[in-house]
């Protein structure tokens, strides 16, 4: 039985897989050699690449697609379905991983607040000193787009430093209790929130209804000298409405752990911005959080290789293909 994770990125999964699964063969390949090595593997761990309908046509064992977290808007579901091949992915909430993301929001919006990293300098070069006055996250409000699992754990991180909590989710009716909300609308309310925030934290998935979510409208309506601090995808934020909102200095900072095109362009010009922080995809990359998605997905791996239906399976009605029922 071999499981094989796609892109040479995220090198720290090899690790957590084989500790966690030493039974099974496990290797990294490069995305372009996917389609030669899915030949004879049973398990393919996507990551960033996508697994489309050729991939899975060309790997007549497989049997399971299995997310090392919770994106699967790169797997061609339908076509999986159609190949008896289970489709999962492991919840944000409850391993660690939505923990560890509300913590690169919670760092992303003090190191904006102080100007961090450009701040540093002042130190390198001896002057000037004592500059510039940061601000602080007290008594600022946060607008949590999306309060699902994420966005839940970053409210409970954000209560400590007595910011006023609103947010908007598609069920605004279903919260856990004692998160201090000021309030918790459904979408409609997304113009109102970015009015009032300070702080703009995206926590939702990307598809359909919120690909370039933050349009040039979204842009205009925003509060004047807000923070916008997106560890979701790059596809919620509409490249050029944000280039355009940077050039007329309607923001006061950015933080992007996600991108339009993954690995980014290294001369990419709008990523060199001074109000920018960038970091490479690991806000969900701790001890911690991979930890708990390694257990989840060796057990999502044992219970296919097994003939049994996943957790989390987007597409159960597989069960009823001939490949389930040896």
């Amino acid at each position: 039985m071999k499981v094989l994770v796609a892109g040479i990125h995220f090198e720290s999964i090899i690790y957590f897989l084989r500790k966690n699964l030493p039974e099974y063969e496990s290797c990294q390949i490069p995305a372009s050699r996917v389609v030669e090595e899915a030949i004879d593997a049973s398990v393919i761990i996507p990551t960033m690449t996508r697994i489309n309908r050729h991939i899975i046509n060309s790997a007549p064992h497989l049997i399971l697609i299995q997310q090392w977290g919770s994106g699967l808007e790169g797997v061609e579901v339908s076509a999986a379905t159609e190949n008896g091949v289970a489709v999962a992915n492991v919840p944000t909430h409850g391993t660690g991983n939505a923990e560890s993301v509300a913590e690169w929001c919670v760092m992303s919006a003090i190191a904006l607040s102080r100007s961090f990293p450009s701040i540093q300098e002042s130190v390198w070069k001896g002057f000037p000193w004592g500059v510039p006055c940061g601000n602080s996250l007290m008594g600022k409000t946060a607008g949590i787009v999306g309060v699902g699992g994420i966005g839940v754990e970053l409210a409970k991180r954000l209560i400590p430093f007595r910011m006023k909590l609103i947010g908007v989710k598609k069920n605004p009716h279903h919260l856990p209790p004692g998160l201090s909300f000021e309030w918790v609308k459904g979408m409609n309310s997304f113009p109102e929130l970015l009015s009032l925030a300070d702080y703009i934290f995206l926590c939702l998935p990307q598809n359909e209804n919120t690909r370039c979510l933050f349009n040039r409208k979204a842009f205009q309506a925003i509060k004047n000298g807000a923070y916008l601090i997106n560890p979701a995808r790059g596809g919620l934020i509409d490249r050029e409405a944000l280039s355009d909102a940077l050039k007329d200095e309607r923001l006061a900072g950015v933080a992007m752990d996600v991108f339009w095109q993954e690995p980014t362009n290294p001369y990419d010009p709008l990523l060199q911005h001074p109000k920018l922080l960038v970091t490479p995809h690991i806000a969900g990359a701790t001890d911690t959080s991979y930890q708990g998605i390694a257990e989840g997905v060796v057990k999502n791996i044992r219970l296919a290789l097994s003939g049994k239906i996943p957790n989390n399976c987007v597409n159960p009605e597989v069960l009823s293909h001939s490949k389930w029922k040896k």
